[in-house]
């Protein structure tokens, strides 16, 4: 399943694919787990960017710590889940924002990282549910989870269930969020994405931890290709400017001398 994903475009390039307002701040981040923030569109506030929590707290929920993978929801089995009925029903849907997901292929006994990727688009974005847990202060506490649909053969090759997050198409991002649509209609959209129009690499076995706060691990170079020369991503210091020396002013050329054999 896809526990990982990134959205490290400059806000300025979110908001040109995403005409919407951004309601708070905005870091890009290349390896985004479980608990991490995400940048979501809800259906119920279908103009406005929010963070919100990966990973799905119901509503009805003791706490807010996540006790079983809420993070991902298979669209063939949402109606018969507990969890994820009610948000379908209230059409309590979103849009997960991103421009890759990480996904690990199994091999002599190790998980290789693979970034999967929509080359045609900067950010891209997954069908998702989303729900609000309330604390006994009355503070809110929102939370989002991505939708999944049988795996095309690009992300097949390497995932191990057959599983992908649901990619949607651009025209259909906008009825993702539309409250008047039926429930069959919603799941018709829940489709894997053509993997014609993807692509995917090998990157570095480092995105393989999850980022703390003590530990940080989201930087871009997670993002690389294995094969990539990492000297060449170094960050190139300004150099500290060489004092010029000061210009010594010429002096004057001498007063004519009188001709001494004249």
């Amino acid at each position: 399943m896809c526990v990982r994903y990134t959205l490290t475009a400059e806000e300025k390039q979110v908001l040109k694919e995403n005409p919407y307002q951004m309601t708070g701040p905005y870091e890009p981040d290349a390896n985004i787990a479980p608990t991490d923030f995400g940048f979501i569109v809800t259906s119920d506030e279908p103009d406005l960017i929010q963070r919100m929590h990966f990973g799905i707290i119901p509503h009805d929920a003791k706490t807010n710590k996540l006790t079983y993978d809420t993070w991902n929801i298979r669209s063939e089995e949402v109606m018969e889940k507990r969890t994820y009925k009610p948000l379908m029903v209230h059409r309590k849907t979103c849009l997960i924002i991103m421009d890759s997901f990480y996904e690990w292929q199994k091999k002599d006994g190790e998980s290789l990282p693979y970034r999967f990727t929509v080359p045609g688009r900067k950010t891209f974005c997954v069908a998702g549910l989303w729900s609000r847990w309330i604390d006994p202060a009355g503070e809110y506490y929102d939370t989002f989870g991505m939708m999944t649909c049988v795996a095309n053969n690009l992300v097949g090759e390497i995932h191990e269930k057959k599983r992908m997050p649901v990619i949607l198409h651009k025209i259909d991002e906008k009825n993702w969020l539309n409250k008047k649509l039926s429930v069959d209609e919603l799941l018709a959209l829940c489709v894997p994405f053509p993997d014609k129009w993807m692509h995917r690499y090998r990157v570095s076995k480092k995105v393989n931890k999850v980022s703390t706060k003590l530990n940080p691990n989201k930087g871009i170079e997670l993002t690389l290709p294995l094969d990539f020369d990492e000297e060449a991503i170094k960050p190139i210091l300004p150099k500290e400017p060489t004092p010029k020396k000061p210009k010594v002013p010429k002096a004057p050329p001498p007063p004519d001398q009188p001709d001494l054999f004249s």
